[in-house]
C-alpha cells in the first residue's frame, strides 16, 4: 500500500454500546462517576473532565459524544470537587434582618419557614448548601464560617448585616428592597412582590364586601415590605377620602401584639368596619380582640391578613390573605446568587414574584 493510501482507523467500541453494560449501569446503586462515564466513552478519565470543562485538546466530535454519554447516564460533577478546583466553600449564608424596635420570632411565622424550606432544595440542585446565620449578632454574621454569597431577608433601615458582607468581597442578594434605599454605584440585587399593589387589591376586596372604614394593624416602617403596604394603604385612602386608621404594634410582633393594636382602633368612637393587619399573626390577634368585644367576624367586622399561612386557614373564621408565594422568592434569591457566585450577571434584576388574593370566610357577609 503507497504512502498515499488512506488507512481505516478503528476507534475503540464504546462500552456504552455493549448490552450487558447497560444492564449493569442501569442495576448499579452507586452514583455515576467520571470513570463509568470515561468507560462507557471508551476513552480515559482525563479525556471525559477536558470534554466537559471545555479545556485542554478533545475535538468536537469527541466533546459532543462525551457529554450525550454523561447526559445519558445521568452523571453530575461532584459538587466539593468543583468548588475545591474554583477556590470556593460551596456555602451560602442566609439570615433574617432584625431590629431591635420590632422583634420577632421567626418560628412563629409560616413566610419565613417557607422561603428558608425552597431556599435549602433551590441550594442542593445549584451544587451549594445553605447555612442559617442563627448568631444574633448583626455586626458579625457568618463570622466563623467562610460563604461564597449571602441573602438576606427583609433588610431593616441602618441594617448592620449587609455592610458587613460586603467589607468581606460576599456577593448578596436581599428579598425586599435594602434599608437605606440611596442612590449608590454598587449594583443592587434584590427579589420581592410588588407590596403596594396587592396593598390596594385586599383593599378594594374589602370596599367591594361593603366596608365603609378600613383600619390598618402593621408594623414600624423599618423594611421595604411595611413602608410599601404603608404607602398602599394611604394610597388608597386618598383616593377614596377616607381618614388613617393606623395603629402600629409596639414591641413584640406576635398575635399579642395584634391583639393591642386592633383593640385601639375597636375602641375608637367611631370603630373601623374592617380591619386589614399586615402579617398573620397580627391578623390572629385582631380577631381575638374582636372576640373580647362580642364582635362577630365577618358580620360585624371584616378581617384581613396580608401572609398566607397554615394559621390563616385553621382558624375560625379562616382568614383572606395574599398569598405572597414564599418558596418561589427563596428559590430566585439562590438562583440569582448562584449566578453572581459564578461571575455572571443575572439576566433579570429585580425580579417580582406575582401574588394572589385567597378569599375566605373572614370577608364573606
Amino acid at each position: 500500500m503507497s504512502s498515499t493510501t488512506a488507512r481505516r482507523v478503528r476507534w475503540p467500541q464504546p462500552a456504552l454500546f455493549n448490552p450487558l453494560y447497560l444492564i449493569f449501569m442501569a442495576t448499579r446503586p452507586k452514583r455515576i462517576g467520571i470513570k463509568d462515564v470515561a468507560a462507557a466513552a471508551g476513552v480515559s478519565p482525563t479525556t471525559v473532565s477536558h470534554a466537559l470543562s471545555g479545556k485542554g485538546r478533545v475535538t468536537a466530535a469527541t466533546r459532543e459524544r462525551i457529554i450525550c454519554i454523561a447526559e445519558v447516564l445521568g452523571y453530575r460533577p461532584n459538587a466539593s470537587a468543583v468548588n475545591l478546583a474554583s477556590g470556593r466553600t460551596g456555602l451560602i449564608g442566609i439570615t433574617v434582618s432584625t431590629h431591635p424596635d420590632a422583634p420577632m420570632g421567626l418560628g412563629d411565622f409560616d413566610y419565613f419557614i417557607q422561603l428558608l424550606s425552597a431556599a435549602t432544595g433551590a441550594a442542593v440542585e445549584n451544587g451549594l448548601t445553605l447555612v442559617v446565620d442563627g448568631s444574633g449578632e448583626p455586626s458579625a454574621p457568618f463570622l466563623h464560617v467562610e460563604i461564597d454569597g449571602a441573602i438576606v431577608i427583609d433588610p431593616v433601615v441602618d441594617d448592620r448585616i449587609l455592610p458587613t458582607l460586603e467589607a468581606r468581597g460576599v456577593p448578596i442578594v436581599t428579598t425586599g428592597r435594602r434599608g437605606d434605599e440611596k442612590e449608590t454605584d454598587q449594583p443592587r440585587y434584590w427579589v420581592d412582590n410588588d407590596h403596594r399593589t396587592a396593598s390596594l387589591t385586599i383593599l378594594d376586596h374589602l370596599a367591594e364586601a361593603g366596608a365603609k372604614r378600613v383600619g390598618l394593624v402593621t408594623t414600624p416602617p423599618l423594611t421595604s415590605y411595611s413602608r410599601d403596604t404603608l404607602e398602599g394603604y394611604q394610597q388608597w385612602c386618598a383616593a377614596r377620602g377616607q381618614e388613617h386608621l393606623i395603629v402600629q404594634v409596639r414591641g413584640v410582633v406576635n398575635e399579642s401584639g395584634g391583639f393591642q393594636a386592633a383593640s385601639e382602633l375597636l375602641d375608637l368612637p367611631e370603630r373601623p368596619d374592617a380591619i386589614w393587619a399586615t402579617l398573620d399573626q397580627l391578623a390572629l390577634g385582631v380577631l381575638h380582640a374582636a372576640r373580647t368585644r362580642s364582635l362577630r367576624v365577618p358580620e360585624d367586622l371584616l378581617v384581613a391578613g396580608y401572609t398566607e399561612s397554615r394559621a390563616s386557614v385553621s382558624t375560625d373564621p379562616p382568614l383572606t390573605a395574599i398569598a405572597l408565594n414564599a418558596e418561589e422568592i427563596g428559590r430566585a434569591a439562590v438562583s440569582m446568587l448562584s449566578e453572581l457566585i459564578e461571575g455572571r450577571e443575572p439576566e433579570t434584576n429585580p425580579v417580582i414574584i406575582p401574588t394572589e388574593l385567597v378569599v375566605r370566610r373572614s370577608t364573606q357577609r
